[in-house]
């Protein structure tokens, strides 16, 4: 797998996902952005590189939340919208990060499709 094809894969999962608005594989331990789709911000501001703050916030006081299990998404409820933060791989330690509406999105889909996207890099590593 290139990386032309997972970024056509990325793109694929936003197109076909109402309500989400934008995405991006994001490396969970330096924040860079394999790729990125759709809107980011208004302003230009870098929303895939900072959201990773927030994944890494829980790693940090991860023993706080130990009886709940293993984080499976962060999910941010801003007033302009949703930022959600989901796993993709372990090793390397790779997020999808993505930008959605206050409308319903269908999140267990959305983990779905991640899960595919995480064999397709898998395969390419």
């Amino acid at each position: 797998m290139t990386a032309s094809r997972i970024a056509h894969s990325l793109q694929e999962m936003l197109d076909s996902t109402p309500g989400v608005t934008g995405c991006a594989l994001v490396d969970g331990s330096s924040g860079l952005v394999w790729h990125r789709c759709g809107q980011e911000t208004d302003n230009g501001e870098p929303l895939w590189e900072a959201a990773v703050d927030y994944w890494r916030l829980h790693g940090r006081l991860q023993h706080h939340f130990s009886s709940l299990g293993d984080l499976g998404a962060a999910v941010m409820y801003h007033r302009d919208g949703i930022l959600a933060i989901l796993p993709c791989l372990r090793e390397p330690d790779l997020l999808v990060v993505c930008r959605a509406d206050h409308q319903a999105v269908d999140w267990r889909l959305w983990q779905r499709r991640i899960a595919a996207l995480a064999q397709d890099v898998r395969s390419m590593l």
